[in-house]
């Protein structure tokens, strides 16, 4: 009895930029966010010629907005949406330009013909920040879930755990 080869049928597909609900992605992307802002305000407290460390929070958060959070949340957005398959189509709903059966949704391979970015304004880029900040916090527990590794075995060669 042979096995029948699983054929992956190919269909064109365009790529719709997502829109998730903003307060949402700004919840996921909180704990690094707040743990850099703090971080932030203690080093502009420090190097700020001001003497009150409340105005140096208040003026360090509002430059930290506008210096950190959008820029490097846009460009992490950027980053991964322009490689939709290596990432999954995160950021993007696939738009099928064929009809797919239920049966075989999860067996076709999309082959995109193009991509639709939504309409620029500040509220949508302030969500590609967002998205791009629950980009980065992902990939910081991946990388601090590999970094551990090697970081246990050195505390096991000087007698920790022991």
């Amino acid at each position: 009895m042979s096995a029948a080869k699983l054929e992956r049928r190919q269909v064109p597909a365009d790529l719709i930029e997502a829109t998730p609900g903003a307060l949402g992605m700004w919840l996921l992307a909180s704990p690094l966010l707040i743990f850099i802002l703090w971080a932030w305000i203690d080093l502009f407290a420090h190097y700020s010629p001001i003497p009150w460390y409340w105005l140096d929070a208040v003026f360090g958060a509002v430059v930290f907005l506008f210096v950190i959070v959008l820029p490097f949340g846009w460009l992490a957005h950027r980053a991964v949406t322009a490689l939709p398959r290596p990432f999954q189509h995160a950021g993007w709903d696939v738009q099928p330009l064929e009809s797919v059966r239920e049966q075989e949704m999860y067996l076709v391979r999309y082959v995109y013909q193009a991509k639709h970015r939504a309409p620029n304004s500040w509220q949508r880029q302030w969500l590609r920040a967002a998205q791009g900040w629950v980009y980065i916090e992902i990939a910081v527990i991946l990388l601090g879930g590999v970094l551990m590794i090697p970081l246990f075995f050195s505390a096991l060669d000087f007698g920790f755990g022991r």
